[in-house]
């Protein structure tokens, strides 16, 4: 009888150390809810390109970007699939010298922008997880990138505006490849390299 009853509660631990290691036994499966908050660089050519007019035919140029502050959140819907959202921000400063034919060659006139890119991207993402702590995963974005442009000028000349906000809304495309490394349960480390704002991206990530 005791060995009956002794074996009947090893089967039940055994049951319940199965059933709970089973729950967490992925960094990533079906059902998991995951919040990623980040920090990307260096801009990617996708940002910077729209200045390249300006580095080649003017004076003294200089870009400055902040980096990309990045936001994201996924669903999975099954073990190797999730669908999810990001959102992106990122914030340049570029300065450049230009001569006028009316002033002495020897003075340029300073132009200032101060450039910001909001992004938003739906992406679907394909995951191969390695077992409780290792997440690998590839991933394709779509969505639109929203850029402002604030842009100050010296020229005093009335003819030329002092000062002009340009704004564009561009469709955009994501490639990524990335890996998240659970340090507990529910927290982690992500990095992401590939085609997006930056060529880079890395912080903390959630499951919820």
């Amino acid at each position: 009888m005791k060995k009956k009853k002794a074996a009947g509660i090893i089967c039940v631990l055994v049951l319940f150390l199965f059933t709970n290691s089973n729950s967490s036994a992925q960094a990533f499966d079906d059902g998991a809810n995951v919040i990623s908050l980040g920090f990307g660089l260096p801009p990617s050519k996708r940002i910077t390109s729209e200045f390249d007019f300006y580095k080649i035919n003017f004076y003294d140029f200089k870009l400055k970007n902040y980096g990309t502050a990045v936001l994201k959140y996924e669903r999975g819907l099954h073990k190797y699939f999730g669908l999810g959202l990001n959102l992106e921000y990122s914030a340049s400063r570029v300065t450049y010298k230009y001569g006028d034919a009316a002033a002495p060659t020897d003075y340029k006139y300073n132009v200032d922008i101060k450039n910001k890119i909001i992004g938003g991207f739906a992406k679907f993402n394909g995951h191969f997880p390695v077992g409780q702590k290792l997440d690998l995963y590839g991933g394709v974005g779509l969505g639109y990138l929203y850029t402002i442009n604030n842009l100050t000028d010296t020229n005093p000349n009335k003819s030329n505006e002092a000062s002009k906000k340009e704004t564009v809304l561009d469709f955009d495309y994501q490639l990524t490849l990335g890996a998240r490394f659970m340090i507990k349960d529910k927290i982690g480390l992500f990095v992401e390299v590939g085609r997006a704002t930056t060529l880079f991206q890395f912080g903390l990530a959630f499951k919820l």
